[in-house]
């Protein structure tokens, strides 16, 4: 029997997931709404695969897959979104997680990529491709990211100690619309946290 444990901090998105993975056999799901007790959890039950959410609170998903592989570096994490799969590509690369899917693929899709994950492999689209050949033609990709005016906006909200709450006011734009931003950049400036976005991006002058 294989254990999943499904990571969601909004409850009628858990339970749906858990809902759409019914079919497959030989599986025991779990679901948790905290992200914050997961590694709790994996003291008292063993799981093999994870499915996780990027944006979430306390420990958003990216953080969260990282403290799970210290814990059990054979876990298979999935994470999963209802943005951009392309922004979380380089955490494939980089082998921090072991496959991504979209809030809004199917019922089959997700099954099969759950399915190819336990087996060892990775189910993409073809534009993955393009990701791996646009990375290696850019040895030094590091110094070479280009930041938006908005991600710069709002790196410079952080600087200034403004909470996600308040950088969406500020912004006009939903809490969860911020956290998706942070999530981003966390990926593309290969930080872990708002501090330290906010010491690469005052090293590389994208903020006062």
């Amino acid at each position: 029997m294989i254990n999943i444990l499904i990571v969601d901090d909004h409850p009628v998105v858990l339970d749906g997931t858990k809902t759409l993975l019914q079919d497959l056999v030989n599986v025991q799901i779990e679901t948790e709404q905290d992200s914050a007790a997961v590694l709790s959890r994996m003291d008292m039950q063993t799981f093999q695969l994870f499915l996780i959410d990027i944006n979430m609170k306390p420990l958003n998903g990216i953080h969260l897959s990282e403290m799970i592989k210290k814990k059990q570096p054979e876990a298979i994490i999935l994470l999963y979104t209802g943005y951009e799969l392309t922004d979380y590509y380089e955490l494939l690369v980089e082998k921090k997680v072991d496959g991504l899917l979209s809030k809004l693929a199917t019922k089959e899709q997700v099954i099969q990529t759950i399915q190819a994950a336990l087996r060892g492999e990775i189910l993409l689209s073809a534009d993955f491709l393009d990701f791996v050949q646009r990375r290696s033609h850019q040895p030094n990709r590091r110094q070479e990211v280009l930041l938006s005016d908005k991600e710069q906006e709002i790196l410079q909200l952080v600087a200034q100690g403004y909470t996600n709450k308040a950088i969406a006011s500020a912004l006009g734009v939903t809490q969860r619309t911020v956290e998706n931003y942070l999530s981003k950049l966390f990926v593309r400036l290969h930080v872990e946290s708002r501090a330290e976005a906010v010491i690469v991006a005052k090293e590389k002058a994208w903020i006062d």
